[in-house]
């Protein structure tokens, strides 16, 4: 993960531009929204936007589950086998961008706050908004985690080997192609 936060102000333009300069600058492909929430509204403003500022895909995601139920089986599995990595400023961000709340209900919006008190019964936090987008993003992941990592090992150090061989005789002015076969026997 390498952003999150939230934006006052609903539907603003200026939150709208803020949202497709951030797509711009992490260079996405496509902005995920939950149609669940303004009933497609905000694909509806945010499109135009998004095409002049940056370009990218758009899709609407609709949930039809218990939230809070929806985003604990998503992250749970991925959080017990330690694949989702944060990058530490979104930590020091968290901190920070909840600061423009009152006092009393600044933790309510803080994502690590959110993640660490969610329980699977109906309405259990007062504001869920950052975990839910992150549950959102981790299962568009999910595909990517579900890889052999044993085996992406094995391949990347068989290419790695690959590529020492090849650079080995590339010192010498040799190609591993055309060398000859005796080169490789062992007496």
């Amino acid at each position: 993960m390498l952003k999150q936060g939230g934006l006052q102000g609903g539907y603003s333009d200026e939150n709208l531009n803020e949202l497709a300069r951030l797509a711009k600058e992490y260079k996405v492909n496509k902005v995920k929204i939950e149609s669940n929430f303004g009933d497609g509204m905000f694909t509806t403003l945010l499109s135009p936007i998004l095409r002049k500022v940056y370009p990218c895909g758009i899709e609407e995601v609709r949930h039809n589950t218990q939230k809070e139920k929806r985003i604990i089986d998503t992250l749970e599995p991925v959080m017990n086998q330690h694949r989702l990595i944060v990058d530490k400023n979104v930590i020091k961000e968290d901190a920070e961008s909840i600061k423009k709340y009152p006092l009393e209900k600044q933790q309510q919006y803080s994502l690590f706050y959110q993640m660490t008190r969610i329980t699977r019964d109906k309405g259990s936090l007062n504001h869920d908004d950052r975990l839910d987008c992150l549950a959102m993003a981790v299962a568009d992941c999910l595909e990517m985690l579900q890889v052999d990592t044993d085996e992406e090992i094995r391949l990347r150090l068989e290419q790695e080997f690959e590529e020492q061989i090849e650079n080995f005789f590339d010192d010498f002015g040799l190609s591993v192609n055309n060398s000859p076969k005796s080169w490789f026997d062992i007496d």
